[in-house]
């Protein structure tokens, strides 16, 4: 189940629409720096890469994962906006076989849930996927990292310009 402590990043996905159905997101970390995340399918359809990951992290109280690292300041070489640096990376070493098994654990669990096969995290895929599908084409919804809550009046918002005009 999801924890229920405070927020310790806040998401907001965005919706990309037709011709080509993917999103990116953007993380505010506790301390208030921004992170933003690239472009990424939808998975058949349903919900966000990345979405996916975050919602298995959560249900399954992964705190070694991507999601968990990335609040903690980790800076990765791909998939986000931030240059590496020296401490971020050395976070993602200490951690190294916390966020493989994380990767493998999301993976797994998404992929069962889109094949309509059991996973115990399908209860939490089925809410998120609830709420991305409200959310219009070129929409946000902000999540709450590591409750999945929704944060407050961000529900499946209506679309919004980008500030790089993407």
């Amino acid at each position: 189940m999801p924890n229920r402590a405070a927020p310790t990043l806040t998401v907001t996905f965005h919706k990309v629409g037709p011709p080509r159905r993917n999103a990116w997101w953007e993380a505010v970390r506790p301390t208030g720096g921004r992170v933003r995340g690239g472009y990424m399918p939808i998975g058949r359809g349903r919900i966000p890469h990345d979405l996916g990951h975050m919602a298995s992290e959560s249900h399954f109280g992964i705190e070694d994962g991507f999601w968990g690292l990335l609040a903690r300041g980790a800076t990765f070489k791909r998939g986000t906006d931030r240059r590496p640096t020296a401490t971020g990376r050395a976070l993602i070493a200490r951690h190294r076989a916390g966020l493989d098994e994380a990767e493998t654990i999301g993976n797994a669990h998404h992929w069962a849930w889109v094949m309509d096969r059991p996973t115990p995290a399908q209860p939490t895929f089925d809410r998120l996927a609830e709420l991305w599908s409200s959310t219009p084409d070129g929409g946000t919804l902000t999540v709450c990292w590591p409750s999945l809550d929704v944060a407050p009046g961000r529900e499946a918002a209506a679309p919004v310009a980008s500030r790089r005009g993407r």
